[in-house]
Parts: C-alpha cells; structure tokens; sequence
C-alpha cells in the first residue's frame, strides 16, 4: 500500500494541510491521509502498524488512526463501519512511537462477532484533527504505514508418498502451517497398531517452531508382522492447532518361522565348533602331559644305564690286555 512511501503519495488520498517530509508524511494543524484496499483475499486476520511523531501544545489535538470495515452479510447486503484503531493525545514533543493493531480485535471490540461478515474493501486513515483551534498549530508525522496478514495457525496434513517396497513400506507425509502465524512446540505422532513395526524412523517427531506458510516432510518405515492393509493414524498438535489424517496402508510382513529357524541353526553350529575344538585342545594337553610325565623319564633312565655299561666293558678289555 506504498506505506513506506517510495513513490512519493501514490495511492492515497490527502486532505489538508499534509506532505511528504523524507520517509514521512507531516500534517500541521488539520489533516488526513486516506488508502482503501480493494482485494479478492482480504480478511479479518489482518494488522495495521505504523510509527507516529507527534508536538501536540494543547488537549484540544488529537491524532489518530481510523479502519473503515466495508462488509457483506449472509443475506448479501452491504454496509459499512469505521473505528477507532488508535488515538494519541500525549502532550508536548514525542518521539517516534510504532503502533500495531490487530483488526479483527478492533472489529469485535466495537461491532461484533465477524463471522457472519464478509470482508470486502478497507480503509485506512491517519489524521490530526482538533476539538477546538488554539494557538500555536500542531504537528503530527506518520510513516511505515502497514498492512501485513495475520491468518492464525492452521495445520494441513497430506499424504506425499507411499513407496512400497519388497519387505517395506515407506510412508511420506506433508505438514504445512497454512496460517501466517508461527505455530510452536509443534509434535506429529504416528499412531499405529500392534502389528505395524517402525524400522525406520520415531514414533513422535518434534519441532520448536514450524513458522507460517512452511511445510515440513516426515516419513516413517514400516513393516508387519503379516502382511496386509493396516489403518494408521498421523497425529499433530501444537500450541495453536491440531490436525489428524486417517490412511490405510499397504505393509508387507515379515516370514518369522525363517528368521527363527535360521538363527537356530547358526547358534547349533557354532556350539559344535567350540566343542570339536576343545575336544582337540584337551587331547593336545593330554598328549603333551604324557610325552613329559612318561616318555622323557624313561629314556633319561635308559641312556644312563648304556653309559655305565660301556664304561664296565672298556675296563674289563683294558684288564686282560694288561696280563696278557
């Protein structure tokens, strides 16, 4: 709405004694500067901000912000209502001030419940006016003049992928804040039933903040215990909203008599090399035991006995070569 004013007054309408100084309009003494917003998605969900100077010397100054509220009801008549956004009558030199109102408050403050309206044009004003001219003239300045959506959290879930695999099913889904607000301390849970296993993935995904208009992807692999058609569960809640989306999925099962029979088997084998093998230690050790306990004293005792005798046989010849 060409608020911060980089076109000079394009798009609004000025009534007394108001023009442009820098990045702000400056009103002395009495005037206005008016916009009305003609758009196919306006809403209630809206904020007006702005920031304001103001040198006001008596009470008898005002300045202020008024919406205007052009609607449509069930019965399709149109009509039209002006507020009040905000007045400010400080006295004296002030500094900037930024303002912010939420309008569908204001609306509900001083017409009503919205919802059997329809939002259809709005306009906007800011103005110094006055009750009464005293002298010396007032002065006010307004700049950054906003309009910015404020659409609360609503959460859309929606099914992005389903990939179904031999022995898996990978389960893709979109979370998207379709508001303009953040949404905080955000937890989307997959709820299941007892035959459905998560091998991939949790059971609760959190996330602090998913801020609006973003999307966030979650995907979960599963598999079950027979294969079938199981109905899941995708959960959201958060600190504004919460969401559910039903599904019926498509799990492959898991043959578990194989898996069994197979880790049976490979445990048996095992156990029977680890007895094969000490049966093989044992009767090393035994036969290593044996050789020490029995062979070597025996053939020790044997080569002692040879050596004597040879001993007694040189003697005897050496005799009878002596008296012969």
């Amino acid at each position: 709405m060409n608020g911060d004013f980089k076109n000079g007054l394009e798009g609004w309408v000025v009534s007394g004694t108001a023009f442009l100084e820098g990045k702000s309009v400056k009103i002395v003494r009495e005037g206005s500067l008016t916009q009305t917003v003609h758009r196919p998605d306006l809403s209630f969900y809206l904020e007006l901000s702005y920031s304001v100077r103001m040198d006001l010397p008596s009470r008898a100054y005002f300045a202020r912000s008024l919406v205007t509220f052009y609607v449509i009801d069930r019965e399709r008549r149109n009509s039209h209502f002006t507020v009040v956004g905000e007045a400010h009558v400080e006295l004296g030199n002030s500094d900037w001030r930024d303002v912010r109102l939420n309008l569908q408050e204001l609306f509900r403050r001083d017409v009503g419940n919205h919802e059997g309206f329809q939002l259809a044009a709005l306009r906007v004003t800011v103005e110094l006016g006055f009750t009464a001219s005293v002298p010396p003239d007032a002065v006010a300045c307004f700049k950054s003049i906003g309009l910015k959506r404020v659409n609360p959290v609503r959460i859309l879930l929606t099914q992005s992928g389903h990939n179904q695999l031999p022995d898996r099913t990978e389960l893709i889904v979109l979370v998207t804040n379709t508001g303009d607000l953040d949404a905080s301390n955000m937890v989307v849970t997959l709820v299941r039933t007892s035959e459905i296993v998560i091998i991939l993935g949790k059971t609760a995904f959190e996330r602090s903040i998913l801020g609006g208009g973003a999307s966030w992807h979650l995907s979960w692999m599963l598999v079950a215990k027979s294969s079938g058609v199981y109905p899941v569960i995708i959960r959201v809640d958060s600190d504004q909203a919460e969401a559910e989306l039903s599904l019926s999925v498509s799990v492959p099962g898991v043959p578990q008599v194989t898996t069994t029979q197979t880790s049976t088997v490979t445990v048996e084998r095992v156990a029977e090399q680890v007895v094969v093998l000490f049966v093989q230690t044992a009767f090393l050790v035994m036969v290593v035991f044996f050789i020490l306990a029995v062979v070597l004293p025996i053939i020790r005792s044997r080569g002692g006995v040879e050596v004597v005798y040879r001993l007694r046989l040189l003697r005897n010849q050496l005799t009878r070569s002596a008296f012969g």
